[in-house]
């Protein structure tokens, strides 16, 4: 995976995880939290990590789901089991998308349940 740049404007071939979330995947959509966000009062929106200069706003993510499903991306995403409105993700392989902080991303089952493994990715 190649993160566009870091903060010095140089290409970066692997991130880092920094938070990680599980969500159950279902016959309904779930949505996870907000991606990380930098709160202006010295903590990180959402999760109440006090806020430390070497972190920044989430923009990229890494997914692995244990079943095949469903996701989307958006400030209320509603996952659905086809169409063009979610994406769907294979069970057991990873990928990696680049998100805008404060976005979440919604899971639904394909056609059994399982957990959807999102890692927000430091650079």
């Amino acid at each position: 995976m190649t993160v566009k740049q870091d903060q010095h404007g140089i290409a970066v071939q692997a991130a880092r995880p920094f938070l990680s979330q599980n969500l159950v995947i279902g016959a309904a959509s779930v949505p996870s939290l907000a991606f990380q966000t930098i709160a202006s009062a010295g903590g990180y929106a959402d999760t109440g990590i006090p806020q430390d200069v070497t972190r920044n706003n989430t923009t990229h993510i890494r997914v692995v789901s244990t079943s095949a499903c469903w996701i989307a991306f958006g400030t209320a995403p509603v996952a659905v089991s086809s169409g063009v409105a979610s994406i769907f993700l294979p069970a057991g392989l990873p990928e990696y998308f680049w998100v805008l902080p404060g976005e979440k991303i919604a899971v639904i089952q394909d056609s059994a349940a399982g957990v959807l493994n999102i890692a927000e990715l430091d650079n």
